[in-house]
């Protein structure tokens, strides 16, 4: 089972080194994602600054044909400042301003308020924004600035909401002393955040007091994610980089959302307005997300054949060597078992096994012995090639050798095999054979499951046994006279066997005496345990056009 637990090893190495460079992969992917959405917000920011001054340029340059016009600049010159502007001299330049709002404003750059200003800062008209007829502006320094001829623009808090201001003045005559001014409003609001993200393709959201006033992001990304930026704004406080240069380094807040805030200039700096850009980092939480956050075009670059491909050529790879070393040698035991369940086999062959399954079928065989050693019932004859294994039909060489004279089977010389060859009579003066137990025994090939002969019934049961102090030495001399008897019968047997076996067209190569000689010893041994009788006729009969033994026992 080597190459298939090997299998399963080598599959879960790279089930784990997959898993861990998933998991590598998706940290570095998500540590470039924040990279990637710290340069973008820095550029966001930037973006979001120029466009908010491109916007105060071109809207004062919105006004100039306002400042420009003869009725306007007639109306501020009348107001003196000793005298209150009296009401036809408001209705006559509120007159004008309304016309000149939407006669001569662009509507992209159209204003949420317009007022027009005396020399003293008072407004004398209004559009958009209704006022109290003594209300004047000449303390903020954006209106003190037109009045004295400069062009400028300033962001205002006011109850809570944001307006981004530009003031231009008006002259009586060109290069002349400022009559008044003109001051145009914009409110920041969704709308005016919408055109801001539109034209930066940020996600941008405007504060003040501590609180969101506005905000807008491009498709794609939840403007409610602004909402979080409330929660960090008193982080800013002890923020450095905010306080002294008015824009911070990217922060990171909730899961994903990467933040820059940044001041507006102006008077708004002080009262804590400011805005700030958003974007969310791409990321992956987890390594099977990246099936979500890729595209129809990342898929489609993927080799999806190879990668199918492969899962099915490893897949079939492991069910090979599952077949190999699990199905097939388990599916040939139970071959095996039920024909010894059907009693066409005494015995399992090891020889035909692998694996673990050799040492299963040692130990059946061992039980069975031991069962029959018991009182079992008595087998059948048995076929030789059956107990001793496949014999090779011509072996290269041979692996006994009969020593010589003076020599000792240590020093006698393999001689090479040139084919069958007859059977010789044993010599007279044959070495006597040891006794050898019951157990199992290894021949120079390979391991023989030890196998019965059919036994004849067992004879009466001998008489009763003589004293121990009668029976206890036999004759030394009758006892080798039966062993040289017993050797010179199992020589005929073995060379009727063989006989029977080039009969029936067997092959007999490779088959010695000395081997038939154990095989014949381990029966005798188990029969005799068995039936307590003293000797084993051993007979030779075909069956089924083979060679086979039977085994009688003999008391005598």
């Amino acid at each position: 089972m080597i190459l298939s637990r090997f299998w399963y090893l080598a599959l879960a190495i790279l089930l784990g080194v997959s898993a861990f460079t998933l998991m590598l992969a998706a940290q570095m992917y998500n540590r470039a994602g924040l990279r990637a959405m710290s340069d973008s917000l820095a550029a966001d920011s930037s973006a979001v600054g120029w466009y908010l001054k491109d916007d105060a340029r071109n809207r004062s340059s919105a006004l100039i044909p306002v400042a420009l016009a003869p009725e306007l600049r007639g109306q501020l010159a009348k107001a003196t400042p000793e005298a209150k502007p009296s009401r036809d001299l408001r209705d006559e330049a509120k007159k004008a301003l309304k016309k000149l709002d939407t006669e001569v404003i662009p509507a992209d750059l159209k204003f949420d308020a317009l007022w027009a200003v005396d020399g003293n800062g008072r407004v004398i008209a209004s559009v958009g924004i209704e006022h109290a007829e003594d209300w004047e502006l000449g303390g903020y320094p954006v209106v003190a600035d037109a009045l004295h001829g400069w062009i400028r623009d300033d962001a205002w808090v006011w109850k809570g909401r944001i307006y981004r201001v530009v003031a231009r003045p008006v002259e009586a005559e060109v290069n002349g002393e400022p009559v008044g001014a003109v001051i145009g409003v914009k409110i920041v609001d969704d709308k005016f955040a919408q055109g801001v993200s539109k034209r930066t393709g940020s996600a941008v959201g405007f504060y003040a007091d501590g609180a969101r006033v506005a905000s807008w992001a491009p498709e794609g990304f939840d403007k409610a994610n602004l909402d979080q930026i409330t929660q960090d704004l008193k982080q800013l406080e002890d923020n450095k980089d905010y306080q002294e240069k008015g824009r911070s380094e990217p922060r990171v807040i909730a899961s994903h959302l990467g933040v820059v805030y940044a001041r507006m200039p102006g008077e708004a700096w002080d009262l804590g307005a400011g805005y700030a850009v958003g974007r969310l980092a791409v990321a992956v939480d987890s390594p099977l997300d990246f099936l979500n956050k890729a595209d129809d075009t990342d898929k489609k670059n993927v080799p999806t054949i190879l990668v199918i491909a492969a899962i099915l050529g490893l897949a079939g790879l492991g069910i090979f060597f599952t077949v190999l070393e699990h199905t097939q040698p388990l599916a040939t035991f139970g071959k095996e078992a039920l024909r010894l369940a059907k009693g066409e086999v005494d015995v399992l062959a090891p020889s035909k096994f692998r694996g673990g399954y050799k040492k299963i079928a040692s130990d059946i065989n061992d039980g069975i012995d031991k069962i029959a050693a018991k009182g079992g019932a008595p087998r059948r004859a048995a076929d030789l090639e059956q107990v001793l294994g496949p014999i090779p039909a011509a072996p290269t060489m041979s692996a006994f050798a009969v020593p010589g004279p003076g020599e000792t089977s240590s020093t006698a010389i393999p001689v090479p095999a040139s084919g069958p060859s007859p059977a010789k009579p044993l010599p007279k003066a044959l070495p006597k054979p040891k006794p050898r137990p019951g157990s199992t025994t290894q021949d120079p090939v390979e391991s023989v499951p030890e196998a019965e002969a059919e036994a004849a019934p067992a004879p009466p049961p001998p008489p009763p046994s003589l004293p121990k102090a009668a029976a206890a030495e036999p004759a030394p001399a009758a006892a080798d006279e039966g062993e040289g008897d017993e050797l010179t019968e199992w020589q005929k047997v073995y060379e009727e066997f063989v006989a029977m076996k080039q009969q029936c067209g067997e092959p007999t190569a490779g088959m010695t005496f000395e081997k038939f000689k154990s095989t014949l010893q381990r029966n005798k041994d188990a029969l005799v345990q068995r039936h307590g009788v003293t000797r084993v006729k051993f007979t030779v009969y075909a069956k089924e056009g083979k060679a086979a033994l039977k085994a009688s026992p003999v008391n005598k």
